[in-house]
């Protein structure tokens, strides 16, 4: 390679296979660069995506590079005005957890597609949506944990609840989600779906996963709560309103589950109801705040469990 930048044609496929832990150092005052920092050089602002004593990948206004270290070195050292290089060469840091969501924005969309979701200033997207990213991590960690759990006892659950959600959100990009469940595979993971569908519409993608954890918990109110099985027992009019309610809440999502499936769901909740409140405990805390809104709207057949669990509660307490 020589010392100019080389453009890179398949981002997607290079850019989730970089080593981002390793750096270059650059000398003098600018002291090193690794992946996350943002480096004033001759021709603008490069973010980087790898750098070690070989090679730099680096962004710039939406397009990806490779330069060996010597001429990116040359590069930097030589940029317009020293003293401003020495303020900006490393305006923002990107955490190491957020550079996995953006090697999934990569893996995710084409060149064009990244540039529609990010635009040419990386660093800055980055610190304008952590929130949105924080959340979005907790959610699907916390999907795919108790999907994993449920896959054994409740197989229905398991696949035509949270794969066909998972189908839906990630859509064609479903197969660059990785099987192993850490901080760097779920923000990765994130990345693919936002790079996939893009910034405009990714909140009402992930919003999605909150028909799982609204069904998990409805069917834990129902199955789990059986301090009194006689004052719980539940007719055949209560199964099919809420098999009801369960295709009704997914077809306002854009999810199809059928009467079938919702019946089938409802069966394997009564049979498994330790592993549907384990499955409930590992959704709560990312879906507090979809609880506290679902709650407000909940249906009758929210009803017909609260008064029988009240009346299980109050024979309990008579009881005692």
């Amino acid at each position: 390679m020589s010392g100019d930048p080389v453009l890179i044609h398949n981002p997607q496929v290079v850019i989730p296979r970089l080593n981002q832990r390793t750096e270059l150092f650059l000398g003098g005052i600018w002291g090193s660069v690794k992946a996350g920092q943002t480096v004033m050089a001759s021709d603008g602002y490069r973010f980087i995506w790898s750098a070690d004593s070989m090679t730099v990948v680096y962004s710039l206004k939406g397009k990806f590079y490779a330069q060996n270290s010597t001429g990116f070195i040359n590069e930097v050292r030589t940029a317009p005005f020293v003293e401003g290089a020495r303020r900006a060469s490393f305006m923002a840091t990107v955490a190491e957890a957020e550079m996995k969501l953006l090697m999934g924005v990569v893996a995710g969309s084409s060149t064009a597609g990244f540039v529609l979701v990010i635009g040419s200033e990386v660093a800055e997207f980055v610190v304008e949506n952590r929130e949105n990213f924080a959340t979005w991590q907790r959610q699907l960690k916390a999907v795919l944990e108790a999907r994993n759990f449920l896959k054994t006892h409740a197989p229905t659950i398991y696949d035509k609840l949270f794969n066909t959600v998972l189908h839906q959100v990630c859509k064609d990009t479903r197969a660059k989600l990785p099987d192993a469940i850490t901080a760097d595979t779920v923000a990765f993971g994130v990345g693919v779906i936002l790079g996939s569908v893009g910034k405009k519409i990714a909140k009402g993608k992930f919003s999605m996963f909150a028909l799982i954890f609204v069904i998990v918990e409805q069917l834990a109110i129902r199955f789990v709560l059986n301090v009194a099985p006689t004052a719980l027992k539940l007719t055949t009019h209560d199964y099919e309103t809420m098999a009801r309610e369960i295709v009704r809440r997914a077809n306002e999502a854009g999810v199809n589950i059928s009467t079938l499936d919702a019946n089938k769901i409802l069966d394997e909740a009564r049979q498994h109801p330790k592993e549907i409140k384990r499955a409930y405990d590992l959704l709560k805390e990312a879906f507090e705040s979809v609880r506290a809104a679902d709650n407000r709207q909940f249906t009758a057949a929210s009803n017909i469990m609260k008064t029988k669990h009240d009346t299980a509660k109050n024979s309990l307490s008579n009881i005692r």
